[in-house]
């Protein structure tokens, strides 16, 4: 069933034609609505969750050096605290240096180690 169309009342047309004319008048030197690209990098929002990387072992209540994962524009690290669990990276090797995988979330304005790749 088609809806009726819409009826104005005089007052109501005359006020969005002055609106329509304040608009239309305006300044033509902005850049109006633009479409949002990815952030990336050190201009990323206030990101809750981030994969990163990490080298090294960390252990339950210290903090270690994160570097965001796919991230190579610099500021890619932030410092996280671990309140979970020791982590032991060996990444398939012995080494103290291997690098591993992890996830760290923020909250009130710290990051959180919430998993890690860890053997």
């Amino acid at each position: 069933m088609a809806k009726p169309p819409v009826n104005f009342t005089r007052s109501a047309a005359s006020r969005i034609a002055r609106v329509v004319r304040e608009v239309e008048g305006g300044s033509r030197d902005s850049s109006g609505p633009a479409n949002e690209r990815p952030w990336t990098g050190a201009s990323l929002p206030a990101a809750v969750f981030r994969v990163c990387t990490f080298t090294g072992s960390w252990s339950k209540g210290t903090t270690h050096v994160t570097t965001f994962y796919n991230v190579t524009t610099t500021p890619n690290t932030v410092t996280a605290t671990n309140i979970f669990v020791d982590v032991n990276n060996c990444s398939n090797t012995n080494s103290t240096s291997a690098t591993a995988a992890c996830a760290i979330a923020k909250y009130d304005g710290t990051w959180y180690l919430i998993a890690a790749e860890c053997c």
